[in-house]
């Protein structure tokens, strides 16, 4: 049966050592000078816009429908933090919060987010091209489709890019570490979900060559 595809991003699942993810995250800012809105499931990257707050600014590692040259990888957005609540003075502004319309950082907006960014996640999502298990080891690029596409779904659009076939290249910003073992993942055809972890990271991995 042949894979269905439901891009959604980024998820991280568990750490190098076998234990779980547990939902730890650090908060960061979008600043308002980003013009891409940023999804849960995005990866991200520390932002060329200057922090406004005591936290470090981000910004989505984009592309359109191609693979991205996204440079040193942050980690994945795991949460957004609503626009009425401010982390650093812990308080709330006046005003009504909406519950039934996705949450996302819209475009040009200053709002914080929570981003799973320990160096040793392995994170599942969906790859563009059929990655068999042969590819296990090797290192692949980051894809998206435009960022105006998921606002009625507050999905990620981000995917991983093996249209242009796994290699050694140790530049390449994710490295194949498994495919999903699940009975709706089919193994070597189109859309199967694999396990990846970021092979050049912000606040570690410099890089290493695929095997």
């Amino acid at each position: 049966m042949a894979n269905t595809s439901r891009i959604n991003g980024f998820k991280p699942v568990k750490h190098l050592n076998g234990s779980p993810y547990n939902g730890q995250a650090n908060i960061y800012e979008v600043p308002a000078g980003e013009t891409v809105p940023v999804f849960v499931g995005d990866l991200v990257k520390l932002s060329d816009s200057a922090a406004t707050s005591y936290y470090p600014a981000v910004e989505a590692v984009v592309g359109a429908s191609a693979q991205i040259a996204a440079g040193p990888i942050l980690g994945a957005v795991v949460g957004i933090i609503n626009s009425k609540f401010d982390p650093v003075g812990g308080t709330m502004s006046s005003g009504s919060v909406s519950l039934d319309t996705p949450v996302y950082r819209p475009a040009s907006t200053k709002q914080f987010v929570l981003v799973a960014d320990s160096d040793d996640l392995i994170f599942e999502a969906e790859a563009d091209a059929s990655v068999p298990l042969a590819s296990i080891g090797l290192n692949v690029g980051v894809g998206a489709s435009a960022h105006t596409n998921p606002l009625l779904t507050g999905a990620s659009p981000m995917y991983v890019y093996s249209t242009t076939a796994p290699d050694a290249t140790s530049t390449r910003p994710l490295q194949i570490v498994g495919v999903v073992n699940r009975p709706d993942n089919e193994t070597a055809s189109a859309y199967n979900k694999v396990l990846v972890r970021i092979n050049v990271h912000t606040y570690g991995n410099v890089g290493v060559a695929g095997v």
